[in-house]
């Protein structure tokens, strides 16, 4: 399996994570989003543009990053203003090497091993999603990429990416005086995903 095909992958099971969070927390209402099925489990995605829109550019920024070797991690942030973090969801991605990729299965075997891993994750985050308490009506949310300096110099100034902001992230201590509750929602070891909740009491 080449790194590319390793990169749309996990791009997608991402899009997939960041729809269901979004569902499952209802920072939208319930009708913009649509029952599919994917990786034989019923998933809800926006169909709505607006929304839709953003998760492609991210999606789309999400993959150049990692195939260029220089995503470590995204976060996708709830919040009501800018001091005021509910959730934050924690994507790490461990960079892969070529063992890694060489090491895994090259047949449909290991995709429908994926699979169940991906569908145990899912139903594992909607179960503990469900006894966490709801969250502010005029919620947002936002999507952070975290790189490296040099990557983050190199995108910066390149005018194809300036949709985003290039910011070097200084708020990591903005809850130090609040308690964190830390929630394990999957690790996907093969594609070198763990997912974390960070919910900010």
């Amino acid at each position: 399996m080449d790194s590319e095909i390793h990169t749309d992958i996990f791009t997608e099971a991402l899009e997939v994570f960041l729809n269901q969070i979004l569902y499952l927390r209802r920072v939208y209402p319930s009708q913009i989003f649509k029952k599919r099925r994917i990786y034989n489990t019923p998933i809800f995605i926006s169909i709505y543009p607006p929304l839709n829109e953003y998760l492609i550019k991210v999606l789309q920024m999400v993959r150049e990053l990692h195939c260029n070797g220089v995503l470590t991690r995204v976060d996708l942030l709830l919040y009501k203003n800018e001091n005021e973090i509910h959730e934050r969801y924690t994507f790490n991605f461990r960079k892969h090497t070529p063992e890694d990729l060489l090491d895994l299965p090259q047949n449909d075997e290991f995709l429908i091993k994926y699979e169940e891993i991906l569908r145990t994750s899912l139903y594992t985050m909607a179960e503990r999603l469900k006894s966490l308490e709801s969250l502010p009506q005029d919620i947002r949310f936002k999507v952070f990429f975290h790189t490296t300096q040099e990557c983050f110099i190199r995108f910066s100034q390149n005018p194809q990416y300036q949709e985003f902001p290039w910011v070097i992230d200084s708020s990591e201590n903005i809850h130090s005086k609040n308690q964190i509750s830390l929630l394990p929602l999957a690790i996907l070891d093969k594609v070198g995903i763990q997912i974390m909740a960070e919910i900010i009491l």
